[in-house]
């Protein structure tokens, strides 16, 4: 009777390895196209064939499908009936589309971190702050990264998956998107935000970071208007 189960159990490992493996590949195989087309590798209104880059990418047609599925929500291709799937535009439009999203999303996400936000969370987020501005003063790339993952850190610190899922569409668009406003700016309003959260203000929290996304947005929309504006991938 063991040697049955214990069968069935080796069975069943061997099947979730192979899960594990699909999902590895899925998520790296949509990173390499998400690149491609963020960096403009490859153009928008290009169709994306699942035959060629299975082929090319060297894994089976439906794992590029399932990529090239993500992709659609994340708002980078765009599915046509009997066509096929197409890069889409990725334009200001767009762009401040995901900002108007994010203000709401992260405004939320400020409030509920307030709850859950430690000491060592609070020092981590200021230290975060300091080396985003350092960097930004360096003109050294690697701000928008740390930027990136201060937000993202307080998204996380909002304990709720739905949020942090539903976070991934406008994370993906920042990629084609640099800080141009003051470096000392960004710094304030991100350690003003820190204090609201190592303080429990959950109304004020929500407040700062509505309005520190916002004057992102809007910093876009005008320069956008005066014909500076243009998506950059940001590694």
């Amino acid at each position: 009777m063991d040697a049955p189960a214990g069968r069935l159990r080796a069975a069943h490992r061997r099947e979730k390895r192979a899960e594990m493996k699909v999902r590895v590949a899925r998520h790296e195989i949509r990173d390499e196209i998400q690149r491609r087309i963020l960096s403009g590798e490859t153009k928008p209104g290009e169709r994306l064939s699942q035959q060629s880059l299975a082929r090319e990418l060297g894994v089976a047609q439906g794992t590029v499908r399932e990529s090239l599925l993500e992709l659609n929500w994340l708002g980078l291709v765009r599915s046509v009936d009997h066509m096929g799937v197409f890069v889409d535009q990725l334009d200001s439009t767009t762009i401040c589309g995901a900002y108007l999203v994010r203000e709401v999303l992260e405004g939320l996400a400020a409030r509920l971190a307030c709850r859950n936000a430690g000491k060592a969370d609070i020092a981590q987020l200021r230290e975060m702050a300091n080396r985003i501005y350092e960097r930004a003063q360096a003109n050294d790339s690697e701000a928008s990264s740390i930027d990136r993952n201060f937000h993202l850190t307080i998204t996380e610190l909002s304990r709720n998956e739905t949020l942090i899922r539903l976070s991934q569409s406008y994370r993906v668009l920042g990629l084609a998107v640099r800080a141009f406003r003051d470096p000392a700016v960004i710094r304030n309003e991100h350690l003003r935000l820190v204090d609201a959260l190592e303080h429990d203000f959950p109304e004020e929290a929500e407040r700062l970071a509505r309005a520190h996304v916002q004057d992102a947005r809007k910093t876009i929309e005008a320069m956008n208007s005066e014909g500076k504006f243009a998506p950059e991938w940001v590694k």
